[in-house]
């Protein structure tokens, strides 16, 4: 991709190191984000807890939808709670068991 003058164009690669994305210009590393991932399973609007000992209070969380269960909200399911050094917990609609893949950054 061309890029302007002053411009950096990052390609985000793992680089065989697993639990971190790396930031690479081409030359040296310069920087990289702890991550981590699973699946869950939503229990209708009962929150689900999931735990992951690497969370923060500055983590982003991610979720996609992987397999359909129950009556799937229009809205993506969302982040409630999170407890730094435990996990998270995630909303979702009544009626709507599905399976969400989730990934953390930072």
């Amino acid at each position: 991709m061309p890029v302007q003058p002053g411009q950096k164009s990052f390609n985000l690669v793992n680089g065989g190191n697993p639990g971190r994305l790396l930031f690479d210009n081409g030359g040296s590393l310069i920087g990289s984000i702890l991550t981590q991932g699973g699946t869950l399973t939503l229990n209708g609007a009962t929150p689900v807890t999931v735990a992951d000992k690497g969370v923060t209070a500055n983590s982003i969380i991610l979720l996609t939808l992987k397999a359909v269960g129950g009556t799937v909200s229009p809205n993506l399911p969302n982040v409630l709670t999170i407890t730094p050094g435990t996990g998270f917990t995630v909303g979702g609609t009544a009626l709507d068991t599905s399976v969400y893949n989730w990934v953390r950054l930072g």
